[in-house]
């Protein structure tokens, strides 16, 4: 049964920045663009690296290795080599905490 589970401070993440969380097996990349809070997994559909050793450039994560592209308000690959999406998750925020819908 999916349930939220808190990942981040919001304090944590400066607006323009992204950091990588791990809960439980899963490692996930949450992504602050202004005040927008995002959160996919952290892996390239490429090549299976994490993409958050990457850089945030907009609202695109560039994967360090190849150069694919991840649009992280939605996980769709938006440049090769990389063309299936990453997994995208349901956010919210509660005063200083994120949590992600897992």
């Amino acid at each position: 049964m999916a349930e939220f589970k808190k990942a981040a401070l919001l304090s944590e993440i400066p607006p323009d920045s992204m950091k990588s969380v791990e809960i439980g097996l899963d490692r996930i990349l949450i992504g602050r663009i202004g005040d927008d809070v995002y959160a996919v997994a952290d892996e390239c559909s490429h090549d299976y690296a994490p993409i958050s050793e990457g850089r945030l450039k907009g609202k695109e994560i560039v994967c360090p290795r190849h150069g694919a592209r991840f649009d992280i308000t939605s996980g769709q690959a938006t440049a090769p080599p990389a063309i299936a999406p990453i997994e995208k998750y349901e956010v919210k925020i509660e005063g200083n905490d994120i949590y992600v819908l897992l």
